[in-house]
């Protein structure tokens, strides 16, 4: 009787003690999934501003830091000029962000312990791509974002992929079927040094290492950095470099990122703190001009430097130790918060980095200065993410006379006591150089397609040649850019040139008369598309190019049994490439123009045929220094 009572109580003990262990494990997991699907009201802090990203300069601090001793080595260096920024800071949480291309679904959050807003992204059986409006980025130029990766139930499958739209808008969600894989990058993240990662350049697969080490855990985030610099492919998870070879093919360079997931599915990915950012500085080269500019990454509101900064400060660091004359280091932040605060702010920042120069690289301080000017000096629209990034920023000021400031008319500044002080405080080192902006705006007018006929007149801002095959290319202009909606224009041309030449490109019917048609390659318009709206209403409007030169509906080119009639082509509709000088192009052509939107006309008569298209006379556009990528 005794020992069955024994195992009973040893029976009681153990199911006890397993329940409890059960109970334990539910709850650390309910925590981080509270933490991680929190998606209530954005976190505010102690003086009642939002942290978005920006600079609105509070006393809270940053939770989840890595140490920055790790990344001392850490080289990678960003772009100067940033291209897209986004950290979804005036998305509405709950909803998808706007412009955000996905096959699924995407949906912005805030997860407890880490700063601002980010992307849920579906994470099976998805494609997801950036709403970057940036058509080109060139040859020269990062991507650094930060990756938040939770896993629930099963490894993480990560596919992070570099597209070539391959001539059509960037913002285009037509690009989810027809955009080429320049880089592709596929992982399957599994323990210590146990992970997958094949790099692939379009169809041709260059790595696949089965035992990479992808270290990640369901509370940090991952900073994910790339380099494109001609053919050369760098890339790093974290402060660890995963690969630097050539890796790209220059006729398809990449011009939008995304991710890819598979079906496993069985864990969840957030990203936010996207930046791309073209011309990586020639250190050496800005340092004998006397100023560098290097947009550093503080976390919200504090001085507190972000370690995936550490590559640009190693990389300044190397020429510090050889200056033998003073440096000043001057802080400037954006204009989001308060303009004392900010002033602080920029000088604390200033302080870090002088510290981490001197503590992390032994730079001598006794040669290193520091000022903080705040938002008295943006270099960039304040009223844009791109704007606020570029204006967040450090300067490493080698000589004197380099120490000037520009104040561009066209761009948004808070006008206030303590700016105009700050600006009176540094006039001894400000110059206004009236003239330089003048002249750099009206080169900026001029960059542009100039459209003339009777039913429209009106400009095209944003215009460019894409590169998009051996002999291919692609014009595009839009009102606004990346806009592939509304008010823009698309042509494909075809030459006989490998790269753009002055040359006339003709429609096949005009081509087709030559005498040596089919021996003999030509230069060629291959289609075209366009969405211009002429009037009050939406409709009609211009839809397409064609080689005839007409008026009137559709309709009445066409008898009852549907045989069309129209003119002949015109010899004088053609695109004409003047001149191309410093990787710019300039010229002009002359199209017929089809319009669709009209009342509906039927014709036929066994068979019958609704016709809502017509053509519009012609039109003429023009355009200067358009740039070729």
């Amino acid at each position: 009787m005794k020992f069955i009572l024994l195992l009973g109580l040893l029976f009681f003990a153990n199911n006890t003690h397993s329940q409890l262990l059960k109970k334990l494990q539910q709850k650390a997991e309910q925590a981080i999934s509270k933490k991680i699907d929190n998606v209530d009201a954005p976190k505010s802090n102690d003086d009642g501003k939002k942290s978005d990203g920006g600079d609105n300069a509070t006393a809270n601090g940053q939770s989840r830091q890595p140490d920055l001793k790790v990344y001392s080595k850490f080289d990678f260096v960003p772009g100067n000029t940033i291209l897209y920024f986004d950290n979804f800071e005036n998305d509405n949480i709950g909803e998808a962000p706007a412009g955000w291309i996905t096959s699924k679904s995407a949906e912005v959050v805030t997860i407890d312990g880490l700063e601002g807003k980010w992307v849920k992204m579906a994470g099976s059986n998805a494609t997801h791509m950036s709403r970057n409006k940036k058509q080109s980025w060139g040859n020269n130029f990062t991507i650094e974002f930060d990756l938040l990766i939770v896993r629930n139930s099963a490894d993480p499958r990560l596919d992070i992929v570099l597209y070539n739209t391959g001539g059509n808008l960037v913002t285009d969600e037509g690009i989810l079927q027809s955009a080429k894989p320049a880089i592709y990058f596929e992982s399957i993240i599994a323990g210590e040094n146990k992970s997958r990662a094949i790099l692939s350049n379009l169809d041709k697969r260059l790595s696949d290492n089965m035992s990479e080490e992808l270290p990640y855990n369901n509370l940090m985030p991952v900073h994910i950095s790339m380099s494109v610099q001609g053919k050369r492919f760098r890339m790093w998870w974290n402060n660890r470099k995963l690969y630097d070879l050539a890796a790209v093919n220059e006729t398809y360079l990449p011009n939008q990122f995304g991710f890819n997931f598979g079906s496993v599915g069985g864990t969840d990915y957030y990203v936010s703190n996207i930046r791309v950012a073209k011309e990586v500085p020639d250190t050496r080269s800005r340092v004998e001009e006397g100023k560098l500019i290097s947009n550093l990454l503080f976390y919200s509101g504090t001085s507190n430097l972000k370690p995936e900064s550490m590559g640009a400060l190693l990389e300044v660091s190397k020429v510090l130790k050889e200056s033998t004359t003073p440096v000043k280091i001057v802080g400037h932040t954006d204009s989001d918060g308060d303009d004392a605060l900010n002033l602080k702010l920029s000088q604390q920042r200033a302080e870090t980095v002088k510290n981490i120069l001197v503590s992390q690289y032994n730079v001598d301080a006794s040669k290193l200065t520091t000022e903080g000017r705040g938002e008295s000096q943006p270099i960039a629209d304040n009223k844009t993410p791109e704007g606020k990034a570029q204006n967040r920023r450090v300067e490493f000021i080698f000589k004197p006379e380099a120490d000037n400031y520009t104040n561009n008319n066209d761009i948004n500044t808070s006008s206030n006591a303590n700016a105009s002080s700050q600006n009176k405080t540094n006039s001894a080192n400000t110059t206004t150089a009236g003239a330089t902006t003048a002249k750099a705006n009206s080169a900026a007018s001029n960059t542009n397609l100039q459209l003339q006929s009777k039913i429209l007149n009106t400009q095209l801002p944003f215009a460019q040649f894409i590169r998009t095959g051996e002999n291919t290319f692609t014009f595009i202009a839009s009102k606004e850019e990346g806009n592939s909606k509304e008010n823009f224009v698309k042509i494909h041309l075809v030459s006989v040139n490998n790269n753009l030449k002055p040359e006339t490109f003709n429609f096949r019917e005009i081509n087709e008369k030559q005498p040596l048609f089919g021996t003999k390659q030509y230069a060629e318009i291959k289609n075209n598309e366009a969405v211009l709206f002429y009037g009050t209403e939406k409709k009609p409007y211009i839809h397409q190019f064609t080689s005839i030169i007409a008026n009137g509906h559709l309709a009445n080119f066409v008898d009852d049994g549907l045989i069309r009639h129209f003119p002949p082509a015109s010899p004088a509709c053609k695109f004409v490439i003047e001149k191309v000088e410093n990787g710019k192009a300039s010229g002009y052509f002359t199209f017929g123009i089809m319009i669709k939107g009209l009342k509906p006309i039927r014709k036929g008569d066994a068979m019958t045929e609704t016709f809502t298209e017509g053509f519009a006379g012609d039109i003429k556009g023009t355009f200067t220094d358009v740039p070729i990528y």
